[in-house]
């Protein structure tokens, strides 16, 4: 996610906090008394508190995700909550159950022991003040309550909307049911703006405007996904790809990338793939090192690579889930093509509704591939 910057790493997981999450905290810092209670350091540490309950409610969706074979790239927290992004999506309706209630069940465990403890310590628990003038013990498990509760809510993208849907993928269609799920959301979503101004409220209206638009993306996504239908990496890649050598230098990349419309370059030595020199790679390497240095120096070396016969929803994951925006597609070790994001949006516009089974990946000889 943009503008997010990585703060550490729990059980392998890296964890990101996006920049208007820091926003919040000097918010919180100097107008605390009249949002949570409290100003200062004071607030801060509370804020904190709460966004660590967060963390814990984040880890438990990615606990059950790794169960089921699912990798979890990252955790980053916003001002509004926490966001665990999983590699792919759940293969069956219920996996998706049970990575979405995870989350809320974690919350309540949380919540069942702050309250233990507040009682253990004489202070009582309320729902109804979310200040720290009391006790943060109290307030934590009150929190932890409301998160619980506020995540079941049956919108995208919030819990509910996800076991929702997965319910209902038990007896219909992966699509239908994202449509239906998304639709209760989005209802849901009009009413809370519209409590939102009675009240008035202007976090309860910030909520449902994240709502509404989380649920349309949501639907979006899916409707991507359907489009690409059963597509391969070979349906949709670039075929005649200029390559590069070791030894050429980032000027000759600037070059092609500035003369051509190809934007990322394979670095071949003979016909083996030892490389990726990507648009950004060469424009950063251009700008403060010059044109003089050699690709080898600023290639990647690790990155993922696709076959033909790789379906294009699973393309997409892992360039999401990689960074890449460009991927190789080999053909027993030798590369055939390259499949790029703008490849699939291409494929996507062209196809969505339509059949294109005219475009069958034909096999080609790799000697396609052309060294500049």
């Amino acid at each position: 996610m943009k503008w997010s910057f990585k703060i550490g790493s729990i059980l392998g997981i890296p964890v990101k906090v996006h920049l208007t999450f820091v926003l919040l905290l000097i918010l919180i810092y100097f107008a605390g008394p009249v949002i949570v209670g409290v100003g200062g350091v004071s607030g801060v540490i509370f804020v904190l508190l709460v966004f660590a309950s967060v963390v814990f409610h984040e880890l438990s969706h990615a606990m059950v995700a790794r169960h089921y074979g699912i990798g979890v790239q990252d955790i980053t927290l916003l001002p509004i909550g926490g966001v665990a992004r999983m590699a792919k999506q759940p293969e069956r309706p219920s996996q998706e159950v049970a990575i979405a209630v995870a989350g809320p069940i974690a919350s309540i465990v949380l919540a069942i022991s702050f309250w233990f403890a507040a009682e253990l310590f004489g202070s009582q628990v309320t729902v109804l003040d979310f200040s720290v003038k009391r006790d943060w013990l109290a307030q934590l498990a009150a929190v932890n309550l409301v998160l619980a509760l506020f995540n079941l809510l049956p919108a995208f993208p919030m819990d509910g909307g996800r076991v929702l849907r997965g319910l209902l993928g038990l007896t219909m269609t992966p699509y239908r049911a994202t449509r239906i799920a998304v639709g209760v959301g989005q209802v849901l979503a009009i009413v809370l703006f519209f409590v939102g101004l009675i009240l008035p409220n202007f976090f309860m209206i910030l909520i449902a405007l994240f709502v509404y638009l989380g649920a349309e993306t949501e639907e979006q996504q899916m409707g991507i996904m359907m489009a690409l239908g059963g597509a391969t990496a070979g349906t949709a890649m670039i075929r005649n790809v200029q390559s590069l050598s070791p030894d050429k230098l980032v000027g000759d990349a600037a070059e092609l990338f500035c003369h051509g419309f190809q934007s990322d370059f394979p670095v071949m030595e003979g016909r083996r793939l030892i490389g990726l020199v990507t648009r950004d790679t060469i424009t950063e390497s251009l700008h403060k090192r010059g044109p003089s240095v050699p690709v080898q120096e600023i290639m990647a070396r690790d990155f993922p690579t696709v076959v033909e016969d790789t379906p294009l929803v699973e393309v997409l994951e892992k360039i999401e889930a990689s960074g890449y925006k460009v991927l190789p597609v080999l053909s027993g070790g030798e590369l055939m093509g390259l499949v790029t994001l703008e490849q699939i949006w291409r494929y996507n516009m062209l196809c969505s509704g339509y059949s294109c089974e005219f475009m069958q990946p034909a096999r080609r000889n790799a000697s396609e591939i052309r060294p500049a």
